[in-house]
């Protein structure tokens, strides 16, 4: 296992480790730029686990977070979905043979998962180091042959399209912004905190999708809750749900 450091804002986090696990936790500690197993952990907002072959997060309050997709608290197996029906796969062009996706918002991967799931091959990026790290162990851990090629990116997606720009592959570009009012409704309440409290809001989202809109990619596509105003202009159709639509740009 390899990590780069974490270039991102600094957290109050500390990572802590089994004695059998101190050269795991000192590359995510190295990673976070954090203490490993401090003599006062009460001191750090975050505490980030590593326990046998899992990892989680717990905040001050005790409060939990863990990304497992095999456990799938999180819904990340949808059986029944409509395949290529899903309004997501009708809004990414399933119907024109685009498959390979580029997700700008990972969060819980929950989109993420259920997009390789309908058969796209799925590159996420996410900005959150904490949510970056367990996503990582999870991906790694997972016994689902279909996320084992699954890319994963530690960045902010500005930066990201900004410097990867006609370097990937890419049909689409996926993105579910964060909001002040946005709901996880796949999330218990407690593990809902810590994620807001990790992810904060994006705030820069209108120009992230500006930037979006100058790949040569065939369409941009914006997830957004049923009622919510367009995120920028120029929307070309909207695949719309009971609670989110999803906003489709045609580039070029």
């Amino acid at each position: 296992m390899s990590v780069v450091s974490a270039r991102l804002e600094p957290l109050s986090l500390c990572v802590i480790a089994a004695p059998e696990l101190l050269e795991k936790g000192q590359l995510w500690a190295d990673f976070f730029k954090c203490p490993l197993n401090p003599s006062e952990p009460q001191n750090f907002f975050f505490h980030f686990y590593i326990e046998a072959d899992r990892v989680h997060v717990r905040d001050r309050e005790n409060r939990r977070l863990e990304i497992d997709f095999d456990k799938n608290h999180l819904d990340y197996e949808r059986r029944g979905h409509r395949g290529k029906s899903e309004l997501v796969a009708k809004a990414l062009g399933v119907a024109k043979g685009y498959r390979k996706i580029l997700d700008l918002s990972v969060g819980l991967a929950v989109d993420s998962v259920f997009l390789t799931q309908l058969g796209f091959q799925v590159t996420g990026v996410e900005r959150s180091p904490v949510l970056y790290a367990l996503l990582k162990e999870a991906f790694a851990h997972t016994h689902k042959d279909y996320l084992k090629s699954y890319q994963l990116h530690f960045a902010d997606s500005l930066s990201f399209l900004k410097e990867h720009k006609g370097q990937l592959e890419i049909d689409c570009i996926y993105f579910d912004p964060m909001y002040p009012h946005k709901k996880k409704s796949a999330l218990p309440k407690q593990e809902m905190v810590v994620f807001r409290d990790l992810v904060g809001h994006d705030e820069d989202a209108a120009e992230v999708l500006k930037e979006a809109l100058t790949w040569p990619v065939q369409r941009v596509v914006v997830k957004r809750p049923i009622h919510a105003e367009e995120l920028l202009p120029g929307v070309r159709h909207s695949y719309e749900g009971k609670v989110v639509r999803y906003d489709t740009y045609v580039v070029g």
